[in-house]
């Protein structure tokens, strides 16, 4: 929330902009959460750049050693090879584990114009310039197809993808289970969709709270969905990746349980 409210003081008092509060909310709160995320991301750079190579294959985490969700995302993208989608990338804090050579071409789908600067940046810095391309458009289908098409890349029955990547996305898409629906549909047989997301608490297992669920539904009631992306705290997300459709394996495992921002992260391999 401070970040819009700054963001609003900056376009009255030093852009002049004074109605713009009014007006122009929409481009204020992108600006707002462009710069937010921004911060978010550079909190978490140690302990990705850290990480092993995405080459060395790193074995799976076990729960004494995650101290925070981005520990669960190098022993996960170190699995991506082939043609990669990554979804909603934000400023490619985790660029640094697509640095694999077992990856062809890298697309990040990023709707947020305000992050593709430093986006280009750490593709760069990352040696990925050439391999990595931006797509200014979200997953939605309306929007990504056409843009596949102008990359070269048509939509066919066989899918696109041999991997896409999902790092604190869908928690914000405007309708999940129909995003997840197609992003399956771009996958290619025998493709994997690797997957990091926050979710809503299992509060009614053993492994959730009820507190932590109560007080998702509070932030939600205050507006956090407003303030921070479109980021939703109660959404289904494992029960959405399981009925996409046919999956050869599904391997998902659970993390932070009593909290109010409890994780997923695995891999699903689409039927072949």
């Amino acid at each position: 929330m401070s970040y819009y409210v700054k963001t609003n003081l900056e376009a009255v008092f030093q852009r002049g902009q004074i109605l713009a509060p009014l007006l122009e909310t929409s481009r204020l709160r992108d600006e707002a959460f462009g710069k937010f995320w921004l911060q978010f991301s550079s909190l978490r750079e140690d302990s990705i750049q850290s990480a092993q190579p995405a080459a060395d294959q790193p074995t799976p985490p076990t729960q004494g050693e995650i101290q925070g969700s981005s520990d669960l995302i190098p022993p996960i993208l170190a699995q991506a090879s082939g043609l990669v989608l990554d979804v909603g990338p934000g400023t490619g804090t985790q660029m640094p584990l697509l640095r694999s050579p077992a990856i062809k071409a890298i697309y990040g789908a990023e709707p947020c114009h305000g992050l593709h600067e430093e986006l280009r940046a750490r593709a760069n810095a990352n040696g990925l310039g050439e391999k990595y391309h931006i797509l200014p458009c979200s997953v939605a289908g309306s929007q990504l197809n056409p843009v596949l098409q102008k990359n070269g890349l048509d939509r066919t029955d066989r899918g696109v993808f041999d991997t896409i990547v999902c790092v604190r996305v869908l928690c914000s898409v405007p309708d999940m289970q129909q995003t997840v629906n197609e992003l399956y549909a771009l996958l290619r047989p025998g493709g994997r969709l690797l997957i990091v997301e926050h979710v809503v608490n299992p509060w009614r297992t053993a492994k959730g709270s009820v507190v932590a669920r109560a007080l998702q539904t509070l932030y939600g009631a205050l507006g956090w969905s407003f303030y921070v992306g479109d980021c939703c705290l109660n959404r289904d997300t494992e029960k959405a990746l399981r009925t996409a459709g046919e999956w050869e394996s599904v391997d998902i495992d659970r993390w932070f349980g009593r909290t109010v921002m409890p994780y997923i992260s695995g891999v699903l391999v689409k039927k072949a």
